[in-house]
């Protein structure tokens, strides 16, 4: 039997109108996205009572995603992260926080309508989203050209494939921005456990800035080998915690292997989900500043530590170690890297 990809129309738009997509295994669980920034609405994961609920943060209408003021579940780009005074080499970019550009600029890859192919198969479900980023857009050089792949199995294992060429020097850092509550947001995700192999993370400024200098990771609260609640993040006195608004919003860097791995747990539903990626670095965000402007899906709670997003990512130019990739790519280099996502019960 062929897995299900369903699809439906949520808002006519002049411009556009934004379609969702939902890819569904023959276990019940599903995720579902967006055109519009390839955003991430859905997915459904099952306690261990066996209730499936959504275990990422959704706005509670479809408007709301024209602005997508949080970048809920939206691809980022073309480069993920604060880029400072918004200016990569001799190239001029779009701020939109302050004078600085964060995720891409104000017309970034989450504001983008996505080209979707679907495909089934017997034992998984995919998407090809694919995106033409013409040269200048945002003020960064060359003609892009982007696929990515959205593949849900039944082995329960979602996986993004991020794949793109240049035809000029140009620089590029792919990454989604899921926001991931394992209680479903019934809660705030104090109680839930991080575990990764941590080396190092990138220091910051007062302004959420790279210093270009690494904090390593061993005997801090950022050391999380052997598993931490976020609460602990949440209370440390730590000077990078607090700078951030209490917890983590950094940029750490893996031990590196072929397949770096972040585990997220929630002991009270039972959830558990591993991280598996093939970039060097991810940057954990708590939500640490998240206020409740923007009316999140009943049942959900905003405000700070309402999730934690798991940004996996390569190593912004500023913060480069020799012999670690770059975000910089050349001319008709082909940029590749693979996150996938296993739900199962701890």
């Amino acid at each position: 039997m062929k897995m299900k990809i369903l699809h439906e129309t949520i808002l006519k738009h002049p411009q556009q109108n934004i379609e969702k997509y939902t890819l569904q295994n023959t276990q019940g669980y599903s995720v579902s996205f967006l055109n519009l920034g390839g955003t991430i609405t859905s997915i459904m994961t099952p306690d261990q009572n066996g209730n499936f609920e959504n275990i990422v943060l959704a706005y509670e209408t479809a408007e709301q995603y024209l602005e997508n003021p949080y970048y809920l579940g939206a691809l980022i780009g073309r480069v993920a992260g604060r880029i400072p005074n918004a200016e990569l080499g001799r190239y001029k970019l779009e701020a939109n926080e302050g004078e600085h550009q964060l995720h891409g600029g104000p017309h970034g890859f989450h504001q983008v309508f996505w080209n979707v192919q679907t495909v089934e198969h017997d034992d998984s479900a995919e998407v090809i989203l694919t995106h033409f980023s013409r040269d200048g857009d945002g003020g960064y050089p060359g003609n892009l050209e982007v696929q990515v792949t959205y593949r849900l199995d039944c082995d329960n294992t979602f996986t993004i494939d991020y794949e793109a060429r240049s035809d000029q020097d140009t620089w590029l850092n792919l990454t989604n921005h899921a926001y991931f509550n394992l209680s479903a947001g019934s809660r705030n995700i104090l109680n839930h456990k991080l575990t990764m192999n941590s080396e190092a993370i990138a220091e910051f400024d007062e302004d959420s800035l790279p210093t270009g200098k690494w904090i390593p990771a061993k005997e801090t609260p950022f050391e999380l080998k052997t598993g931490k609640l976020l609460r602990e993040a949440a209370e440390s006195d730590h000077e990078q915690m607090v700078k951030v608004g209490n917890g983590f919003d950094h940029l750490f860097l893996f031990e590196q292997s072929e397949l770096n791995q972040v585990t997220l747990e929630d002991e009270e539903s039972g959830r558990k989900m591993v991280v598996q990626t093939t970039d060097p670095a991810a940057v954990i965000y708590m939500a640490n500043k998240m206020d409740t402007k923007h009316p999140l899906k009943s049942g959900q709670a905003g405000g700070p530590y309402a999730a934690i997003c798991i940004e996996t990512q390569r190593i912004p130019e500023s913060l480069l170690i020799p012999g670690l990739p770059t975000h910089k790519i050349a001319a008709r280099e082909e940029y590749r890297s693979r996150t996938s996502f296993t739900f199962g019960l701890s």
